[in-house]
């Protein structure tokens, strides 16, 4: 199935069904700025592409009752989280829960072409295993700044040959399907907000410290990206005039003193200088922090 919402209204359908299960249509007008005949058309027309079913019968409203309206079971949705140092694909149904994932080291650091035929055959596999025959849609984070409706990456200060790399027009070819790029910490923010911590919350910031540091802002319910999709970018807001050397090639850098590679230098530091017992054990035990 590679059928796509043929508009705008079609998409938001396809939204609100996600995030709130099987509604009726009149529940479905409750929530989105249609006339009833224009909903109508356009739930018809999802009906006939097999992105939607008619499934059970709605509560009643007075009247004739109407079935309820949900997203196919049979769709299947591929994530790619893109790490600097991993990458992990999973897939999904309808609902979002997992059928399939697989994890494997890669470094960002070799390039978009490199790291794509990665992830294509982890898909692949994943096929293999039967969880999915093809893909409706797919969802891909990548650890830097993405100029979002194009789905280009705009200068990720550790992922260099990346910038201006077509992610979202390369992979929809190769996929087969409509696929969605952004950064990886506006795509966990927006997990938050659909099945995490941030459901009731509007305005909210996700902080990811991992090999670098990044943010998702979400302003009234929507995340925030900038001009350039930036805004989040705060690991290489300088903290120290002069400071620490930072992978981006510039000093003083938040990431500097707190991402990954500097959290663990300096717990190395801490063990290797006897102001932590368990440090210094656990550096004994396997050679590194």
């Amino acid at each position: 199935m590679t059928a796509r919402p043929a508009n705008a209204h079609q998409a938001r359908l396809l939204r609100l069904l996600r995030d709130g299960g099987p509604n009726s249509r009149a529940q479905l007008g409750d929530q989105i700025d249609l006339s009833r005949s224009k909903l109508a058309v356009e739930i018809d027309r999802l009906l006939e592409t097999g992105l939607v079913i008619a499934d059970g019968l709605a509560a009643s409203r007075g009247g004739r009752r109407s079935h309820n309206i949900r997203l196919a079971p049979a769709l299947r949705l591929l994530g790619v989280d893109i790490g600097a140092t991993s990458v992990d694909v999973a897939v999904t149904n309808a609902e979002l829960e997992i059928l399939g994932h697989l994890t494997q080291p890669m470094d960002v650091r070799e390039g978009p072409v490199a790291v794509f035929e990665q992830v294509l055959a982890m898909a692949a596999k994943l096929r293999a295993s039967g969880v999915a025959e093809g893909f409706d849609g797919a969802g891909i984070g990548v650890p830097g700044p993405v100029r979002y409706p194009e789905g280009v990456p705009v200068a990720p200060p550790i992922m260099p040959g990346w910038d201006g790399f077509p992610v979202r027009e390369a992979l929809s070819q190769e996929l087969g399907c409509p696929v969605m790029v952004d950064n990886d910490v506006n795509l966990m923010a927006m997990g938050e907000q659909h099945a995490g911590v941030a459901r009731s919350v509007k305005d909210f910031l996700c902080v990811k410290i991992g090999t670098g540091i990044g943010c998702g802002i979400v302003v009234g319910g929507d995340v925030y990206r900038g001009t350039t999709g930036s805004a989040g970018d705060i690991g290489h807001i300088q903290a120290e005039p002069d400071g620490r050397p930072c992978a981006c090639g510039n000093h003083g850098c938040l990431e500097a003193y707190f991402g990954g590679a500097a959290l663990a230098r300096d717990a190395e530091a801490a063990a290797r200088d006897g102001r932590s017992a368990e440090l210094a054990a656990r550096l004994e035990a396997v050679g590194h922090l």
